[in-house]
């Protein structure tokens, strides 16, 4: 029996997925299980049952220990975030989870913005934002004033697990990024930000560095080392090998991520910053509302929801133009890089000589066109890569890996074992003190194959993202109209 096996679990809005590898970081196994549905109780609102998601995460466990060959597990989370959770000194939720792409508190942005705004975006380097938990704080403070003075702390959801399993409240430094309350240069809980929200540093969990372990809990009789959780990106960064500066990757999952690793970050208020587990690597990155998700809806409302094999086989077989088509894929507004939580999705372009699979093909176009207009700021900021990876879940697409590459009109590499689990095991595997950075850098990218532009498409692709950029420049400001 091997003496410990590394482990890394992903709390996704779609599936929880996990990954196991042995003690020489081979990977073993990858197993996934559904998530709990996402709660929309209204237009714009996203949620969940912290509850439920934790009720069926055991189930998972018990499933991923299946795979498990030591009594010692060295465990490495992430998750979609951030999350809001409010909850009492038990740590007892006082409202569902609050999720990251949730835009209820819009207004609370227009109004803390002259306030604070300028602050945040010095301390953090990110632009107060939708997904950050302080407009929701403050929309919570308004909304429910009796259970904010019931609140003790506010957490994320890997907090929530790990108080579960653990009755210890911790959180990371990278999760406090993500929140807007950290000093991304000093690496710390920002005394300027909280000040002027009126928020107390008890407010918030204690932190530990993303290399560090907790005490050890059992579970079925087996002895975990936990760390406390990180965002999706990292974890998928991680997996890529993005472990030094001037590499880019793209990551289609539910939403659209676009990632680069620098050593001298530049902030931008269209982008988003976050830190990295290397303590001299920051990730540049934007990231959207929706990618498989406004596919998924626009699948279901074809009647063609989940046969993703049989419209990629049609693509494969057939060749669809969409050209003059175009659509925005702004279904729960968007975050970077226009930062609208008002913006809508949008149709244009449609005819009588469009059939559903034009409309398939349109809404995947419009997710690379979002990756581009993300992919030209990074190139207007100066910002150099020498290669630039692709993975996620759409990624396994054909249509995608033909599609987006000429959008971009940039090559692109798809590591096999490019997944977010994988990563989290991989920082397990550095927070165990076994293994240094310098070892998981030298095992390398695995499975490594490229997709190359077709240039004959690059000018149609050009004429549609045109069309685009311009639809939401025209458009904004009637948006708002729309609520």
């Amino acid at each position: 029996m091997a003496k410990y096996n590394y482990a890394g679990v992903d709390l996704g809005s779609s599936f929880i997925k996990g990954s196991v590898l042995d003690e020489d970081g081979t990977h073993i196994v990858t197993v996934r299980s559904k998530a709990p549905q996402i709660l929309s109780p209204k237009t714009g609102w996203t949620e969940i049952d912290p509850f439920e998601y934790y009720f069926i995460f055991r189930r998972f466990l018990r499933k991923l220990l299946k795979y498990v060959k030591s009594d010692k597990i060295y465990l490495g989370f992430s998750s979609m975030a951030p999350v809001f959770i409010p909850v009492d000194n038990e740590c007892y939720p006082l409202y569902r989870g609050i999720l990251y792409n949730d835009t209820r508190a819009k207004k609370e942005i227009e109004e803390l913005n002259p306030i604070i705004g300028d602050t945040v975006f010095k301390e953090n380097g990110n632009p107060l934002n939708i997904q950050q938990w302080l407009p929701k704080i403050l929309w919570y403070r308004k909304n429910y004033p009796n259970l904010y003075e019931k609140t003790w702390k506010f957490i994320e959801l890997t907090t929530f697990i790990i108080c579960k399993l653990t009755n210890k409240v911790i959180t990371d430094m990278t999760m406090l990024q993500e929140e807007g309350v950290l000093n991304y240069q000093k690496k710390e809980i920002s005394d300027k930000i909280l000040d002027v929200m009126n928020l107390k540093h008890n407010m918030l969990p204690d932190y530990i560095d993303l290399n560090e372990m907790l005490e050890p809990f059992s579970i079925d009789g087996k002895e975990f080392y936990a760390n406390a959780g990180t965002i999706d990106l990292i974890g998928s960064s991680v997996s890529l090998n993005m472990l030094e500066k001037n590499k880019l990757a793209i990551i289609l999952g539910s939403t659209g991520v676009i990632n680069y690793s620098a050593t001298d970050p530049k902030p931008d208020k269209r982008l988003y910053l976050d830190l990295s587990p290397i303590p001299e690597i920051y990730y540049v990155n934007g990231c959207t509302s929706a990618a498989g998700i406004f596919l998924d809806y626009i699948m279901y409302l074809l009647g063609m929801k989940g046969k993703f094999k049989k419209m990629d086989k049609y693509y494969s077989e057939n060749e669809v133009e969409t050209s003059g088509l175009v659509m925005l894929p702004y279904i729960l507004g968007e975050r970077t890089p226009i930062f609208d939580p008002y913006a809508k999705s949008v149709i244009f372009g449609i005819t009588n000589l469009h059939n559903k699979m034009h409309l398939i093909k349109a809404a995947i176009e419009s997710i690379a066109f979002s990756m581009k207009h993300h992919y030209e700021i990074l190139q207007e900021l100066n910002y150099k890569f020498d290669r630039v990876y692709l993975t996620g879940g759409l990624s396994n697409l054909k249509i995608v890996q033909r599609t987006l590459p000429s959008v971009l009109e940039v090559p692109m590499i798809k590591i096999e074992e490019g997944d977010e689990t994988i990563g989290d095991a991989k920082i397990a595997m550095v927070g165990s003190k076994n293994y240094k950075w310098g070892d998981i850098k030298s095992l390398g990218e695995k499975s490594i194959f490229g997709y190359k532009l077709d240039y004959e498409k690059i000018p149609y692709y050009d004429k549609n993202y045109v069309i685009y950029k311009e639809l939401y420049a025209r458009l904004k400001d009637m948006f708002k109209t729309c609520q």
